[in-house]
């Protein structure tokens, strides 16, 4: 939807785009929904458990049907992490693709 600027179920143009999507907080005006809530920043055992937000999502929607993507982005700070749920799958572009 992002790319082609069209609705793939329905094919609409009219599309909503709600930047740095929130959710409700502690405030009127909510938080901005992370990609990662709960990674630990780098740099020692002083730092253990605090959790630093990586990343947001830009919510693109449909006005005529209502289908919606989340988009992530500033996610550079996102750490490979399988033990916390956190993994990044890199099957590499030397590959050519499937079916080559």
């Amino acid at each position: 939807m992002k790319r082609t600027q069209r609705c793939p179920k329905c094919t609409g143009q009219r599309l909503w785009v709600i930047e740095k999507f929130r959710v409700p907080g502690e405030s009127a005006e909510g938080v901005p929904l992370p990609v990662v809530p709960h990674q630990e920043r780098a740099g020692g055992r002083f730092t253990l458990g605090r959790a630093t937000p990586q990343g947001s999502f830009n919510l693109w929607l449909c006005a005529a049907c209502g289908y919606s993507e989340l988009w992530a982005e500033d996610v550079a700070g996102l750490r490979h992490d399988p033990a916390a749920g956190v993994r990044l799958v890199d099957s590499g572009t030397d590959a050519g693709g499937p079916f080559r």
